[in-house]
This record gives C-alpha cells, structure tokens and sequence, in this order.
C-alpha cells in the first residue's frame, strides 16, 4: 500500500522537519521548492525540482499534475510545506490515517449544496501567508485580482453549472490517480496558465476551494467529511 501513495510537497522557506515524524515518515516525496535557499530537511525517499515563485501551492499541483500525467502514483497526496502549523499538521495527519484504513484516496472536507453557491461573491484582496518564515521572505499581502471575479463569475467560465458539493481548506488533499486522468490534460494546462504570472493571485484561492470541481466526479477517490 505505501509504495502506491506518494507525497507532493509545495516549499517555499519551510524547513519541512516534519517529514521525519510519523506517520508522513513513510513515504516517498516529491518536493517542488520555490523559495531562494534549499535548506530544508530531506525525507528519505525524495526528488526535488526548482520552480518560479507564481501560484502558491495551487500552481505546484497542478504543475505535477500536468508534468507527470502519464506517470502518477495510484495516489497522490497533496501538501504545504507549512504542515509544521498545528491544525495543518492534524489535518494532515487524519488524511493519511483515512487513507491508509480505506487503502484508497481519500479527499477530506467539507459538503454544501452546490460550491458555485456557496462561494458565489466570494473575493480576495488581501491575503498573508499563515507560517512566519514564509512571511519573512515575502511580506506582500496584496492579491493580484483574478480576471474573473467574484468566485461565481470564475466558477462558471471554467466548470458551468456543474452542481460540485464538495470542498476542502488549506491544500490538503489526496486523489487517485483515475480521477485525474479521465480528464485531458488540457484542462489542468488551463488552470495552470492562469496563476503563473504572479506570487499571490486572487485565483488561487478559488482554485483551493474547487478541488473536487477540478476532479469532478469523485469517482476512484474516496470522500470524508470533515
């Protein structure tokens, strides 16, 4: 079961010492790093690539997604590397828990009628990093507005009305690999274009909130409500 899962992680300045602790200690890594230094703690089965700082973690997914889409694990599991932050961390580690007891993907979070809906005048002006060594390195608190604004209009163009229920926080999620790829590349290419011009995008908070949209149906993973 363990050599099936593999972990994504989105760096910027993190030292990702957590990657030693139980039970994220158990698998391989994929560490994208877009920070200025590469001083961080190395789990013991891990690659690591150098990436442009656009996007947040939103861009770093997607960025494996469309760059290893004919060689996905069976399932991935997508996380910050600020998973050292205590209510990440549990998040975290309840995923892993879920996913090792249903030996499948699972994607953990919360359910609404329909996330078009929910998030319909949902906007973002501001926005900081949540670890303070992120911060350090870039202080900038202002989004660069998403072209379609607010999350509804955005919603529309790229999914319709597709009635989506399902939703997490945080980018922490895992998803396996068949519901990945029943959708052509081309629709995470798209996605991917349109936060990779900035460190901050407006768009990238609608993307963290639209996950299951993304993978819509959830048919392969697993869902848990939070």
């Amino acid at each position: 079961m363990l050599n099936h899962i593999e972990i994504v992680v989105a760096r910027y300045n993190e030292d990702l010492k957590w990657t030693k602790e139980y039970p994220f200690n158990q698998f391989k890594y994929t560490i994208y790093n877009k920070g200025v230094n590469d001083d961080f703690t190395k789990p013991s089965l891990y690659r690591t690539f150098q990436l442009p700082n656009v996007g947040r973690c939103d861009h770093t997914y997607l960025y494996h997604i469309v760059n290893n889409y004919s060689s996905l694990a069976p399932i991935t599991i997508f996380l910050p590397g600020s998973i050292q932050i205590y209510y990440k961390k549990a998040t975290a580690v309840k995923l892993i828990n879920h996913i090792l007891s249903l030996k499948n993907a699972v994607f953990m979070g919360f359910k609404t009628s329909n996330i078009k809906d929910e998030f319909k005048r949902f906007n973002l002006d501001t926005w900081s990093a949540s670890d303070p060594n992120n911060r350090v390195n870039n202080a900038d608190s202002h989004l660069q507005p998403a072209r379609l604004r607010p999350y509804g209009k955005w919603y529309k163009y790229f999914f319709g009305n597709i009635a989506v229920k399902n939703y997490c926080y945080m980018g922490i999620f895992s998803i396996n690999k068949l519901d990945i790829i029943k959708h052509d590349i081309s629709r995470y290419t798209q996605l991917l274009n349109s936060i990779s011009t900035h460190s901050n995008p407006e768009v990238g908070h609608y993307i963290e909130r639209s996950w299951a949209a993304i993978f819509h149906p959830l048919v392969a993973t697993k869902f848990v409500q939070v």
